[in-house]
């Protein structure tokens, strides 16, 4: 074997090895960052809901959300305006949602815990709610 014949096969192979490891390398990435995205996925956040106020609460943010009449817009505060008056006794409900825009499903609750003209609170539950 001569020494040209012996660095074309040496030269060969460390072609092939580095395009291996490479292509590894370059699915390592991109597997790490995929993954990595998944877990970026919002988990369901708790809210409560106040059906007679039209009213959400956060405990973890410590922030309402309610609809602003003359706005015409979805309010975030930390306290709410005087008009708008939660007790203790004030019927509300768990609900949950993937990020801070709770009121985005508002039609949805203005339905399942419909207020009935006596101010009682009507639950309507789906078959396949939990």
């Amino acid at each position: 074997m001569s020494i040209l014949q012996f660095n074309t096969i040496d030269h060969l192979k460390i072609c092939i090895m580095k395009r291996l490891i490479f292509g590894l390398l370059l699915i390592f990435m991109v597997g790490t960052r995929v993954s990595a995205q998944e877990g970026v996925t919002p988990a369901n956040i708790k809210y409560w809901y106040y059906p007679a106020q039209n009213v959400y609460y956060s405990d973890v943010s410590t922030t309402y959300w309610y609809y602003d009449q003359p706005t015409l817009k979805w309010m975030e505060v930390k306290a709410l305006p005087p008009v708008i008056k939660l007790a203790d006794t004030d019927v509300k409900y768990e609900v949950f949602y993937k990020g801070p825009d709770v009121w985005k499903m508002n039609p949805d609750h203005k339905i399942k815990y419909k207020v009935k003209k006596d101010g009682t609170i009507k639950q309507k539950i789906k078959p396949n709610d939990s």
